[in-house]
């Protein structure tokens, strides 16, 4: 089996698992343990979706080795790709991506930033899981190192941490 077609009918499997956890999970009310809540505003029709940290957790995770200023040195982030966990709700005509933390700082990325990178939903740094007190328990993290042009003071600018919510406009 070549790699892109072990890529491929990995990235089937995990579409098939989350669409069943997603479902059964719009199916209940929101959670305590809900870390994350993504909703399209171009469609309002849709349900929002939450992950519960096991639900990010079950999603394939990613590893980004990068420098940020707001890190010593190079840092071990791992996490799920966004682009995965936002494709559990339909995109629609959605161009831009709202994004809002526990404390309600909200920043707008463009939505082609999750399909030219591989832009992480952050929750274990160096090995150990984030926490509220070191930016957790997730942080929008880029592949900063991995791309000249991600070397932009902008693109640190959209390290949002303790990322609770999500929408698509």
């Amino acid at each position: 089996m070549t790699m892109t077609t072990q890529r491929a009918l990995s990235r089937i499997c995990t579409c098939i698992l989350l669409t069943i956890l997603v479902l059964a999970r719009t199916a209940m009310p929101a959670a305590a343990d809900d870390l994350l809540a993504i909703r399209n505003a171009t469609n309002p029709a849709q349900a929002e979706v939450r992950f519960s940290e096991a639900d990010l957790l079950a999603l394939p995770q990613v590893t980004i080795r990068t420098r940020t200023e707001f890190t010593d040195g190079v840092v071990e982030f791992v996490g799920p790709l966004a682009r995965d966990a936002i494709a559990f709700i339909d995109v629609g005509s959605a161009t831009t991506i709202h994004l809002v933390a526990a404390n309600d700082y909200a920043i707008d990325i463009p939505f082609s930033d999750l399909t030219d990178y591989d832009v992480i939903l952050a929750m274990q740094t160096n090995g150990e899981r984030l926490t509220i007190r070191d930016k957790g328990p997730i942080w929008l993290m880029y592949p900063l190192d991995d791309h000249a042009e991600l070397q932009d003071p902008m693109y640190n600018n959209r390290l949002i941490w303790q990322l609770t919510f999500i929408e698509l406009r």
